[in-house]
């Protein structure tokens, strides 16, 4: 593979990386700003017993959704992290096939 094929597929898997964080992130301010709104919103003008049961229910669907924001965050860091392993093996391997006759 030629280096520049190899720097190529390395920027577009880390714009991908970077992508999946962005949308991590996303997810979370989602989570914890607008959920959690919602939550609020309900005890403030429900106030039974049943409204704390359905915003028990949603703080779990919140973690839950913060849980998910995690790991696709951790899949982005891995995804980096692969892609710099494959991206050194390539190089290496681009230089050794330029060196090698048969």
């Amino acid at each position: 593979m030629l280096r520049s094929q190899i720097e190529i597929h390395f920027t577009e898997i880390m714009r991908l990386s970077q992508q999946l964080k962005e949308l991590a992130e996303k997810v979370k301010i989602f989570s914890e700003a607008d959920l959690m709104q919602s939550v609020c919103g309900i005890k403030v003008g429900w106030n039974s017993e049943c409204a704390d049961i359905l915003a028990g229910k949603e703080g779990k669907i919140i973690e839950d959704i913060n849980i998910e924001a995690q790991r696709l965050n951790a899949a982005a860091e891995e995804m980096e992290e692969q892609a710099k392993k494959m991206y050194q093996s390539e190089i290496v391997n681009s230089q050794l096939g330029a060196f090698r006759s048969y």
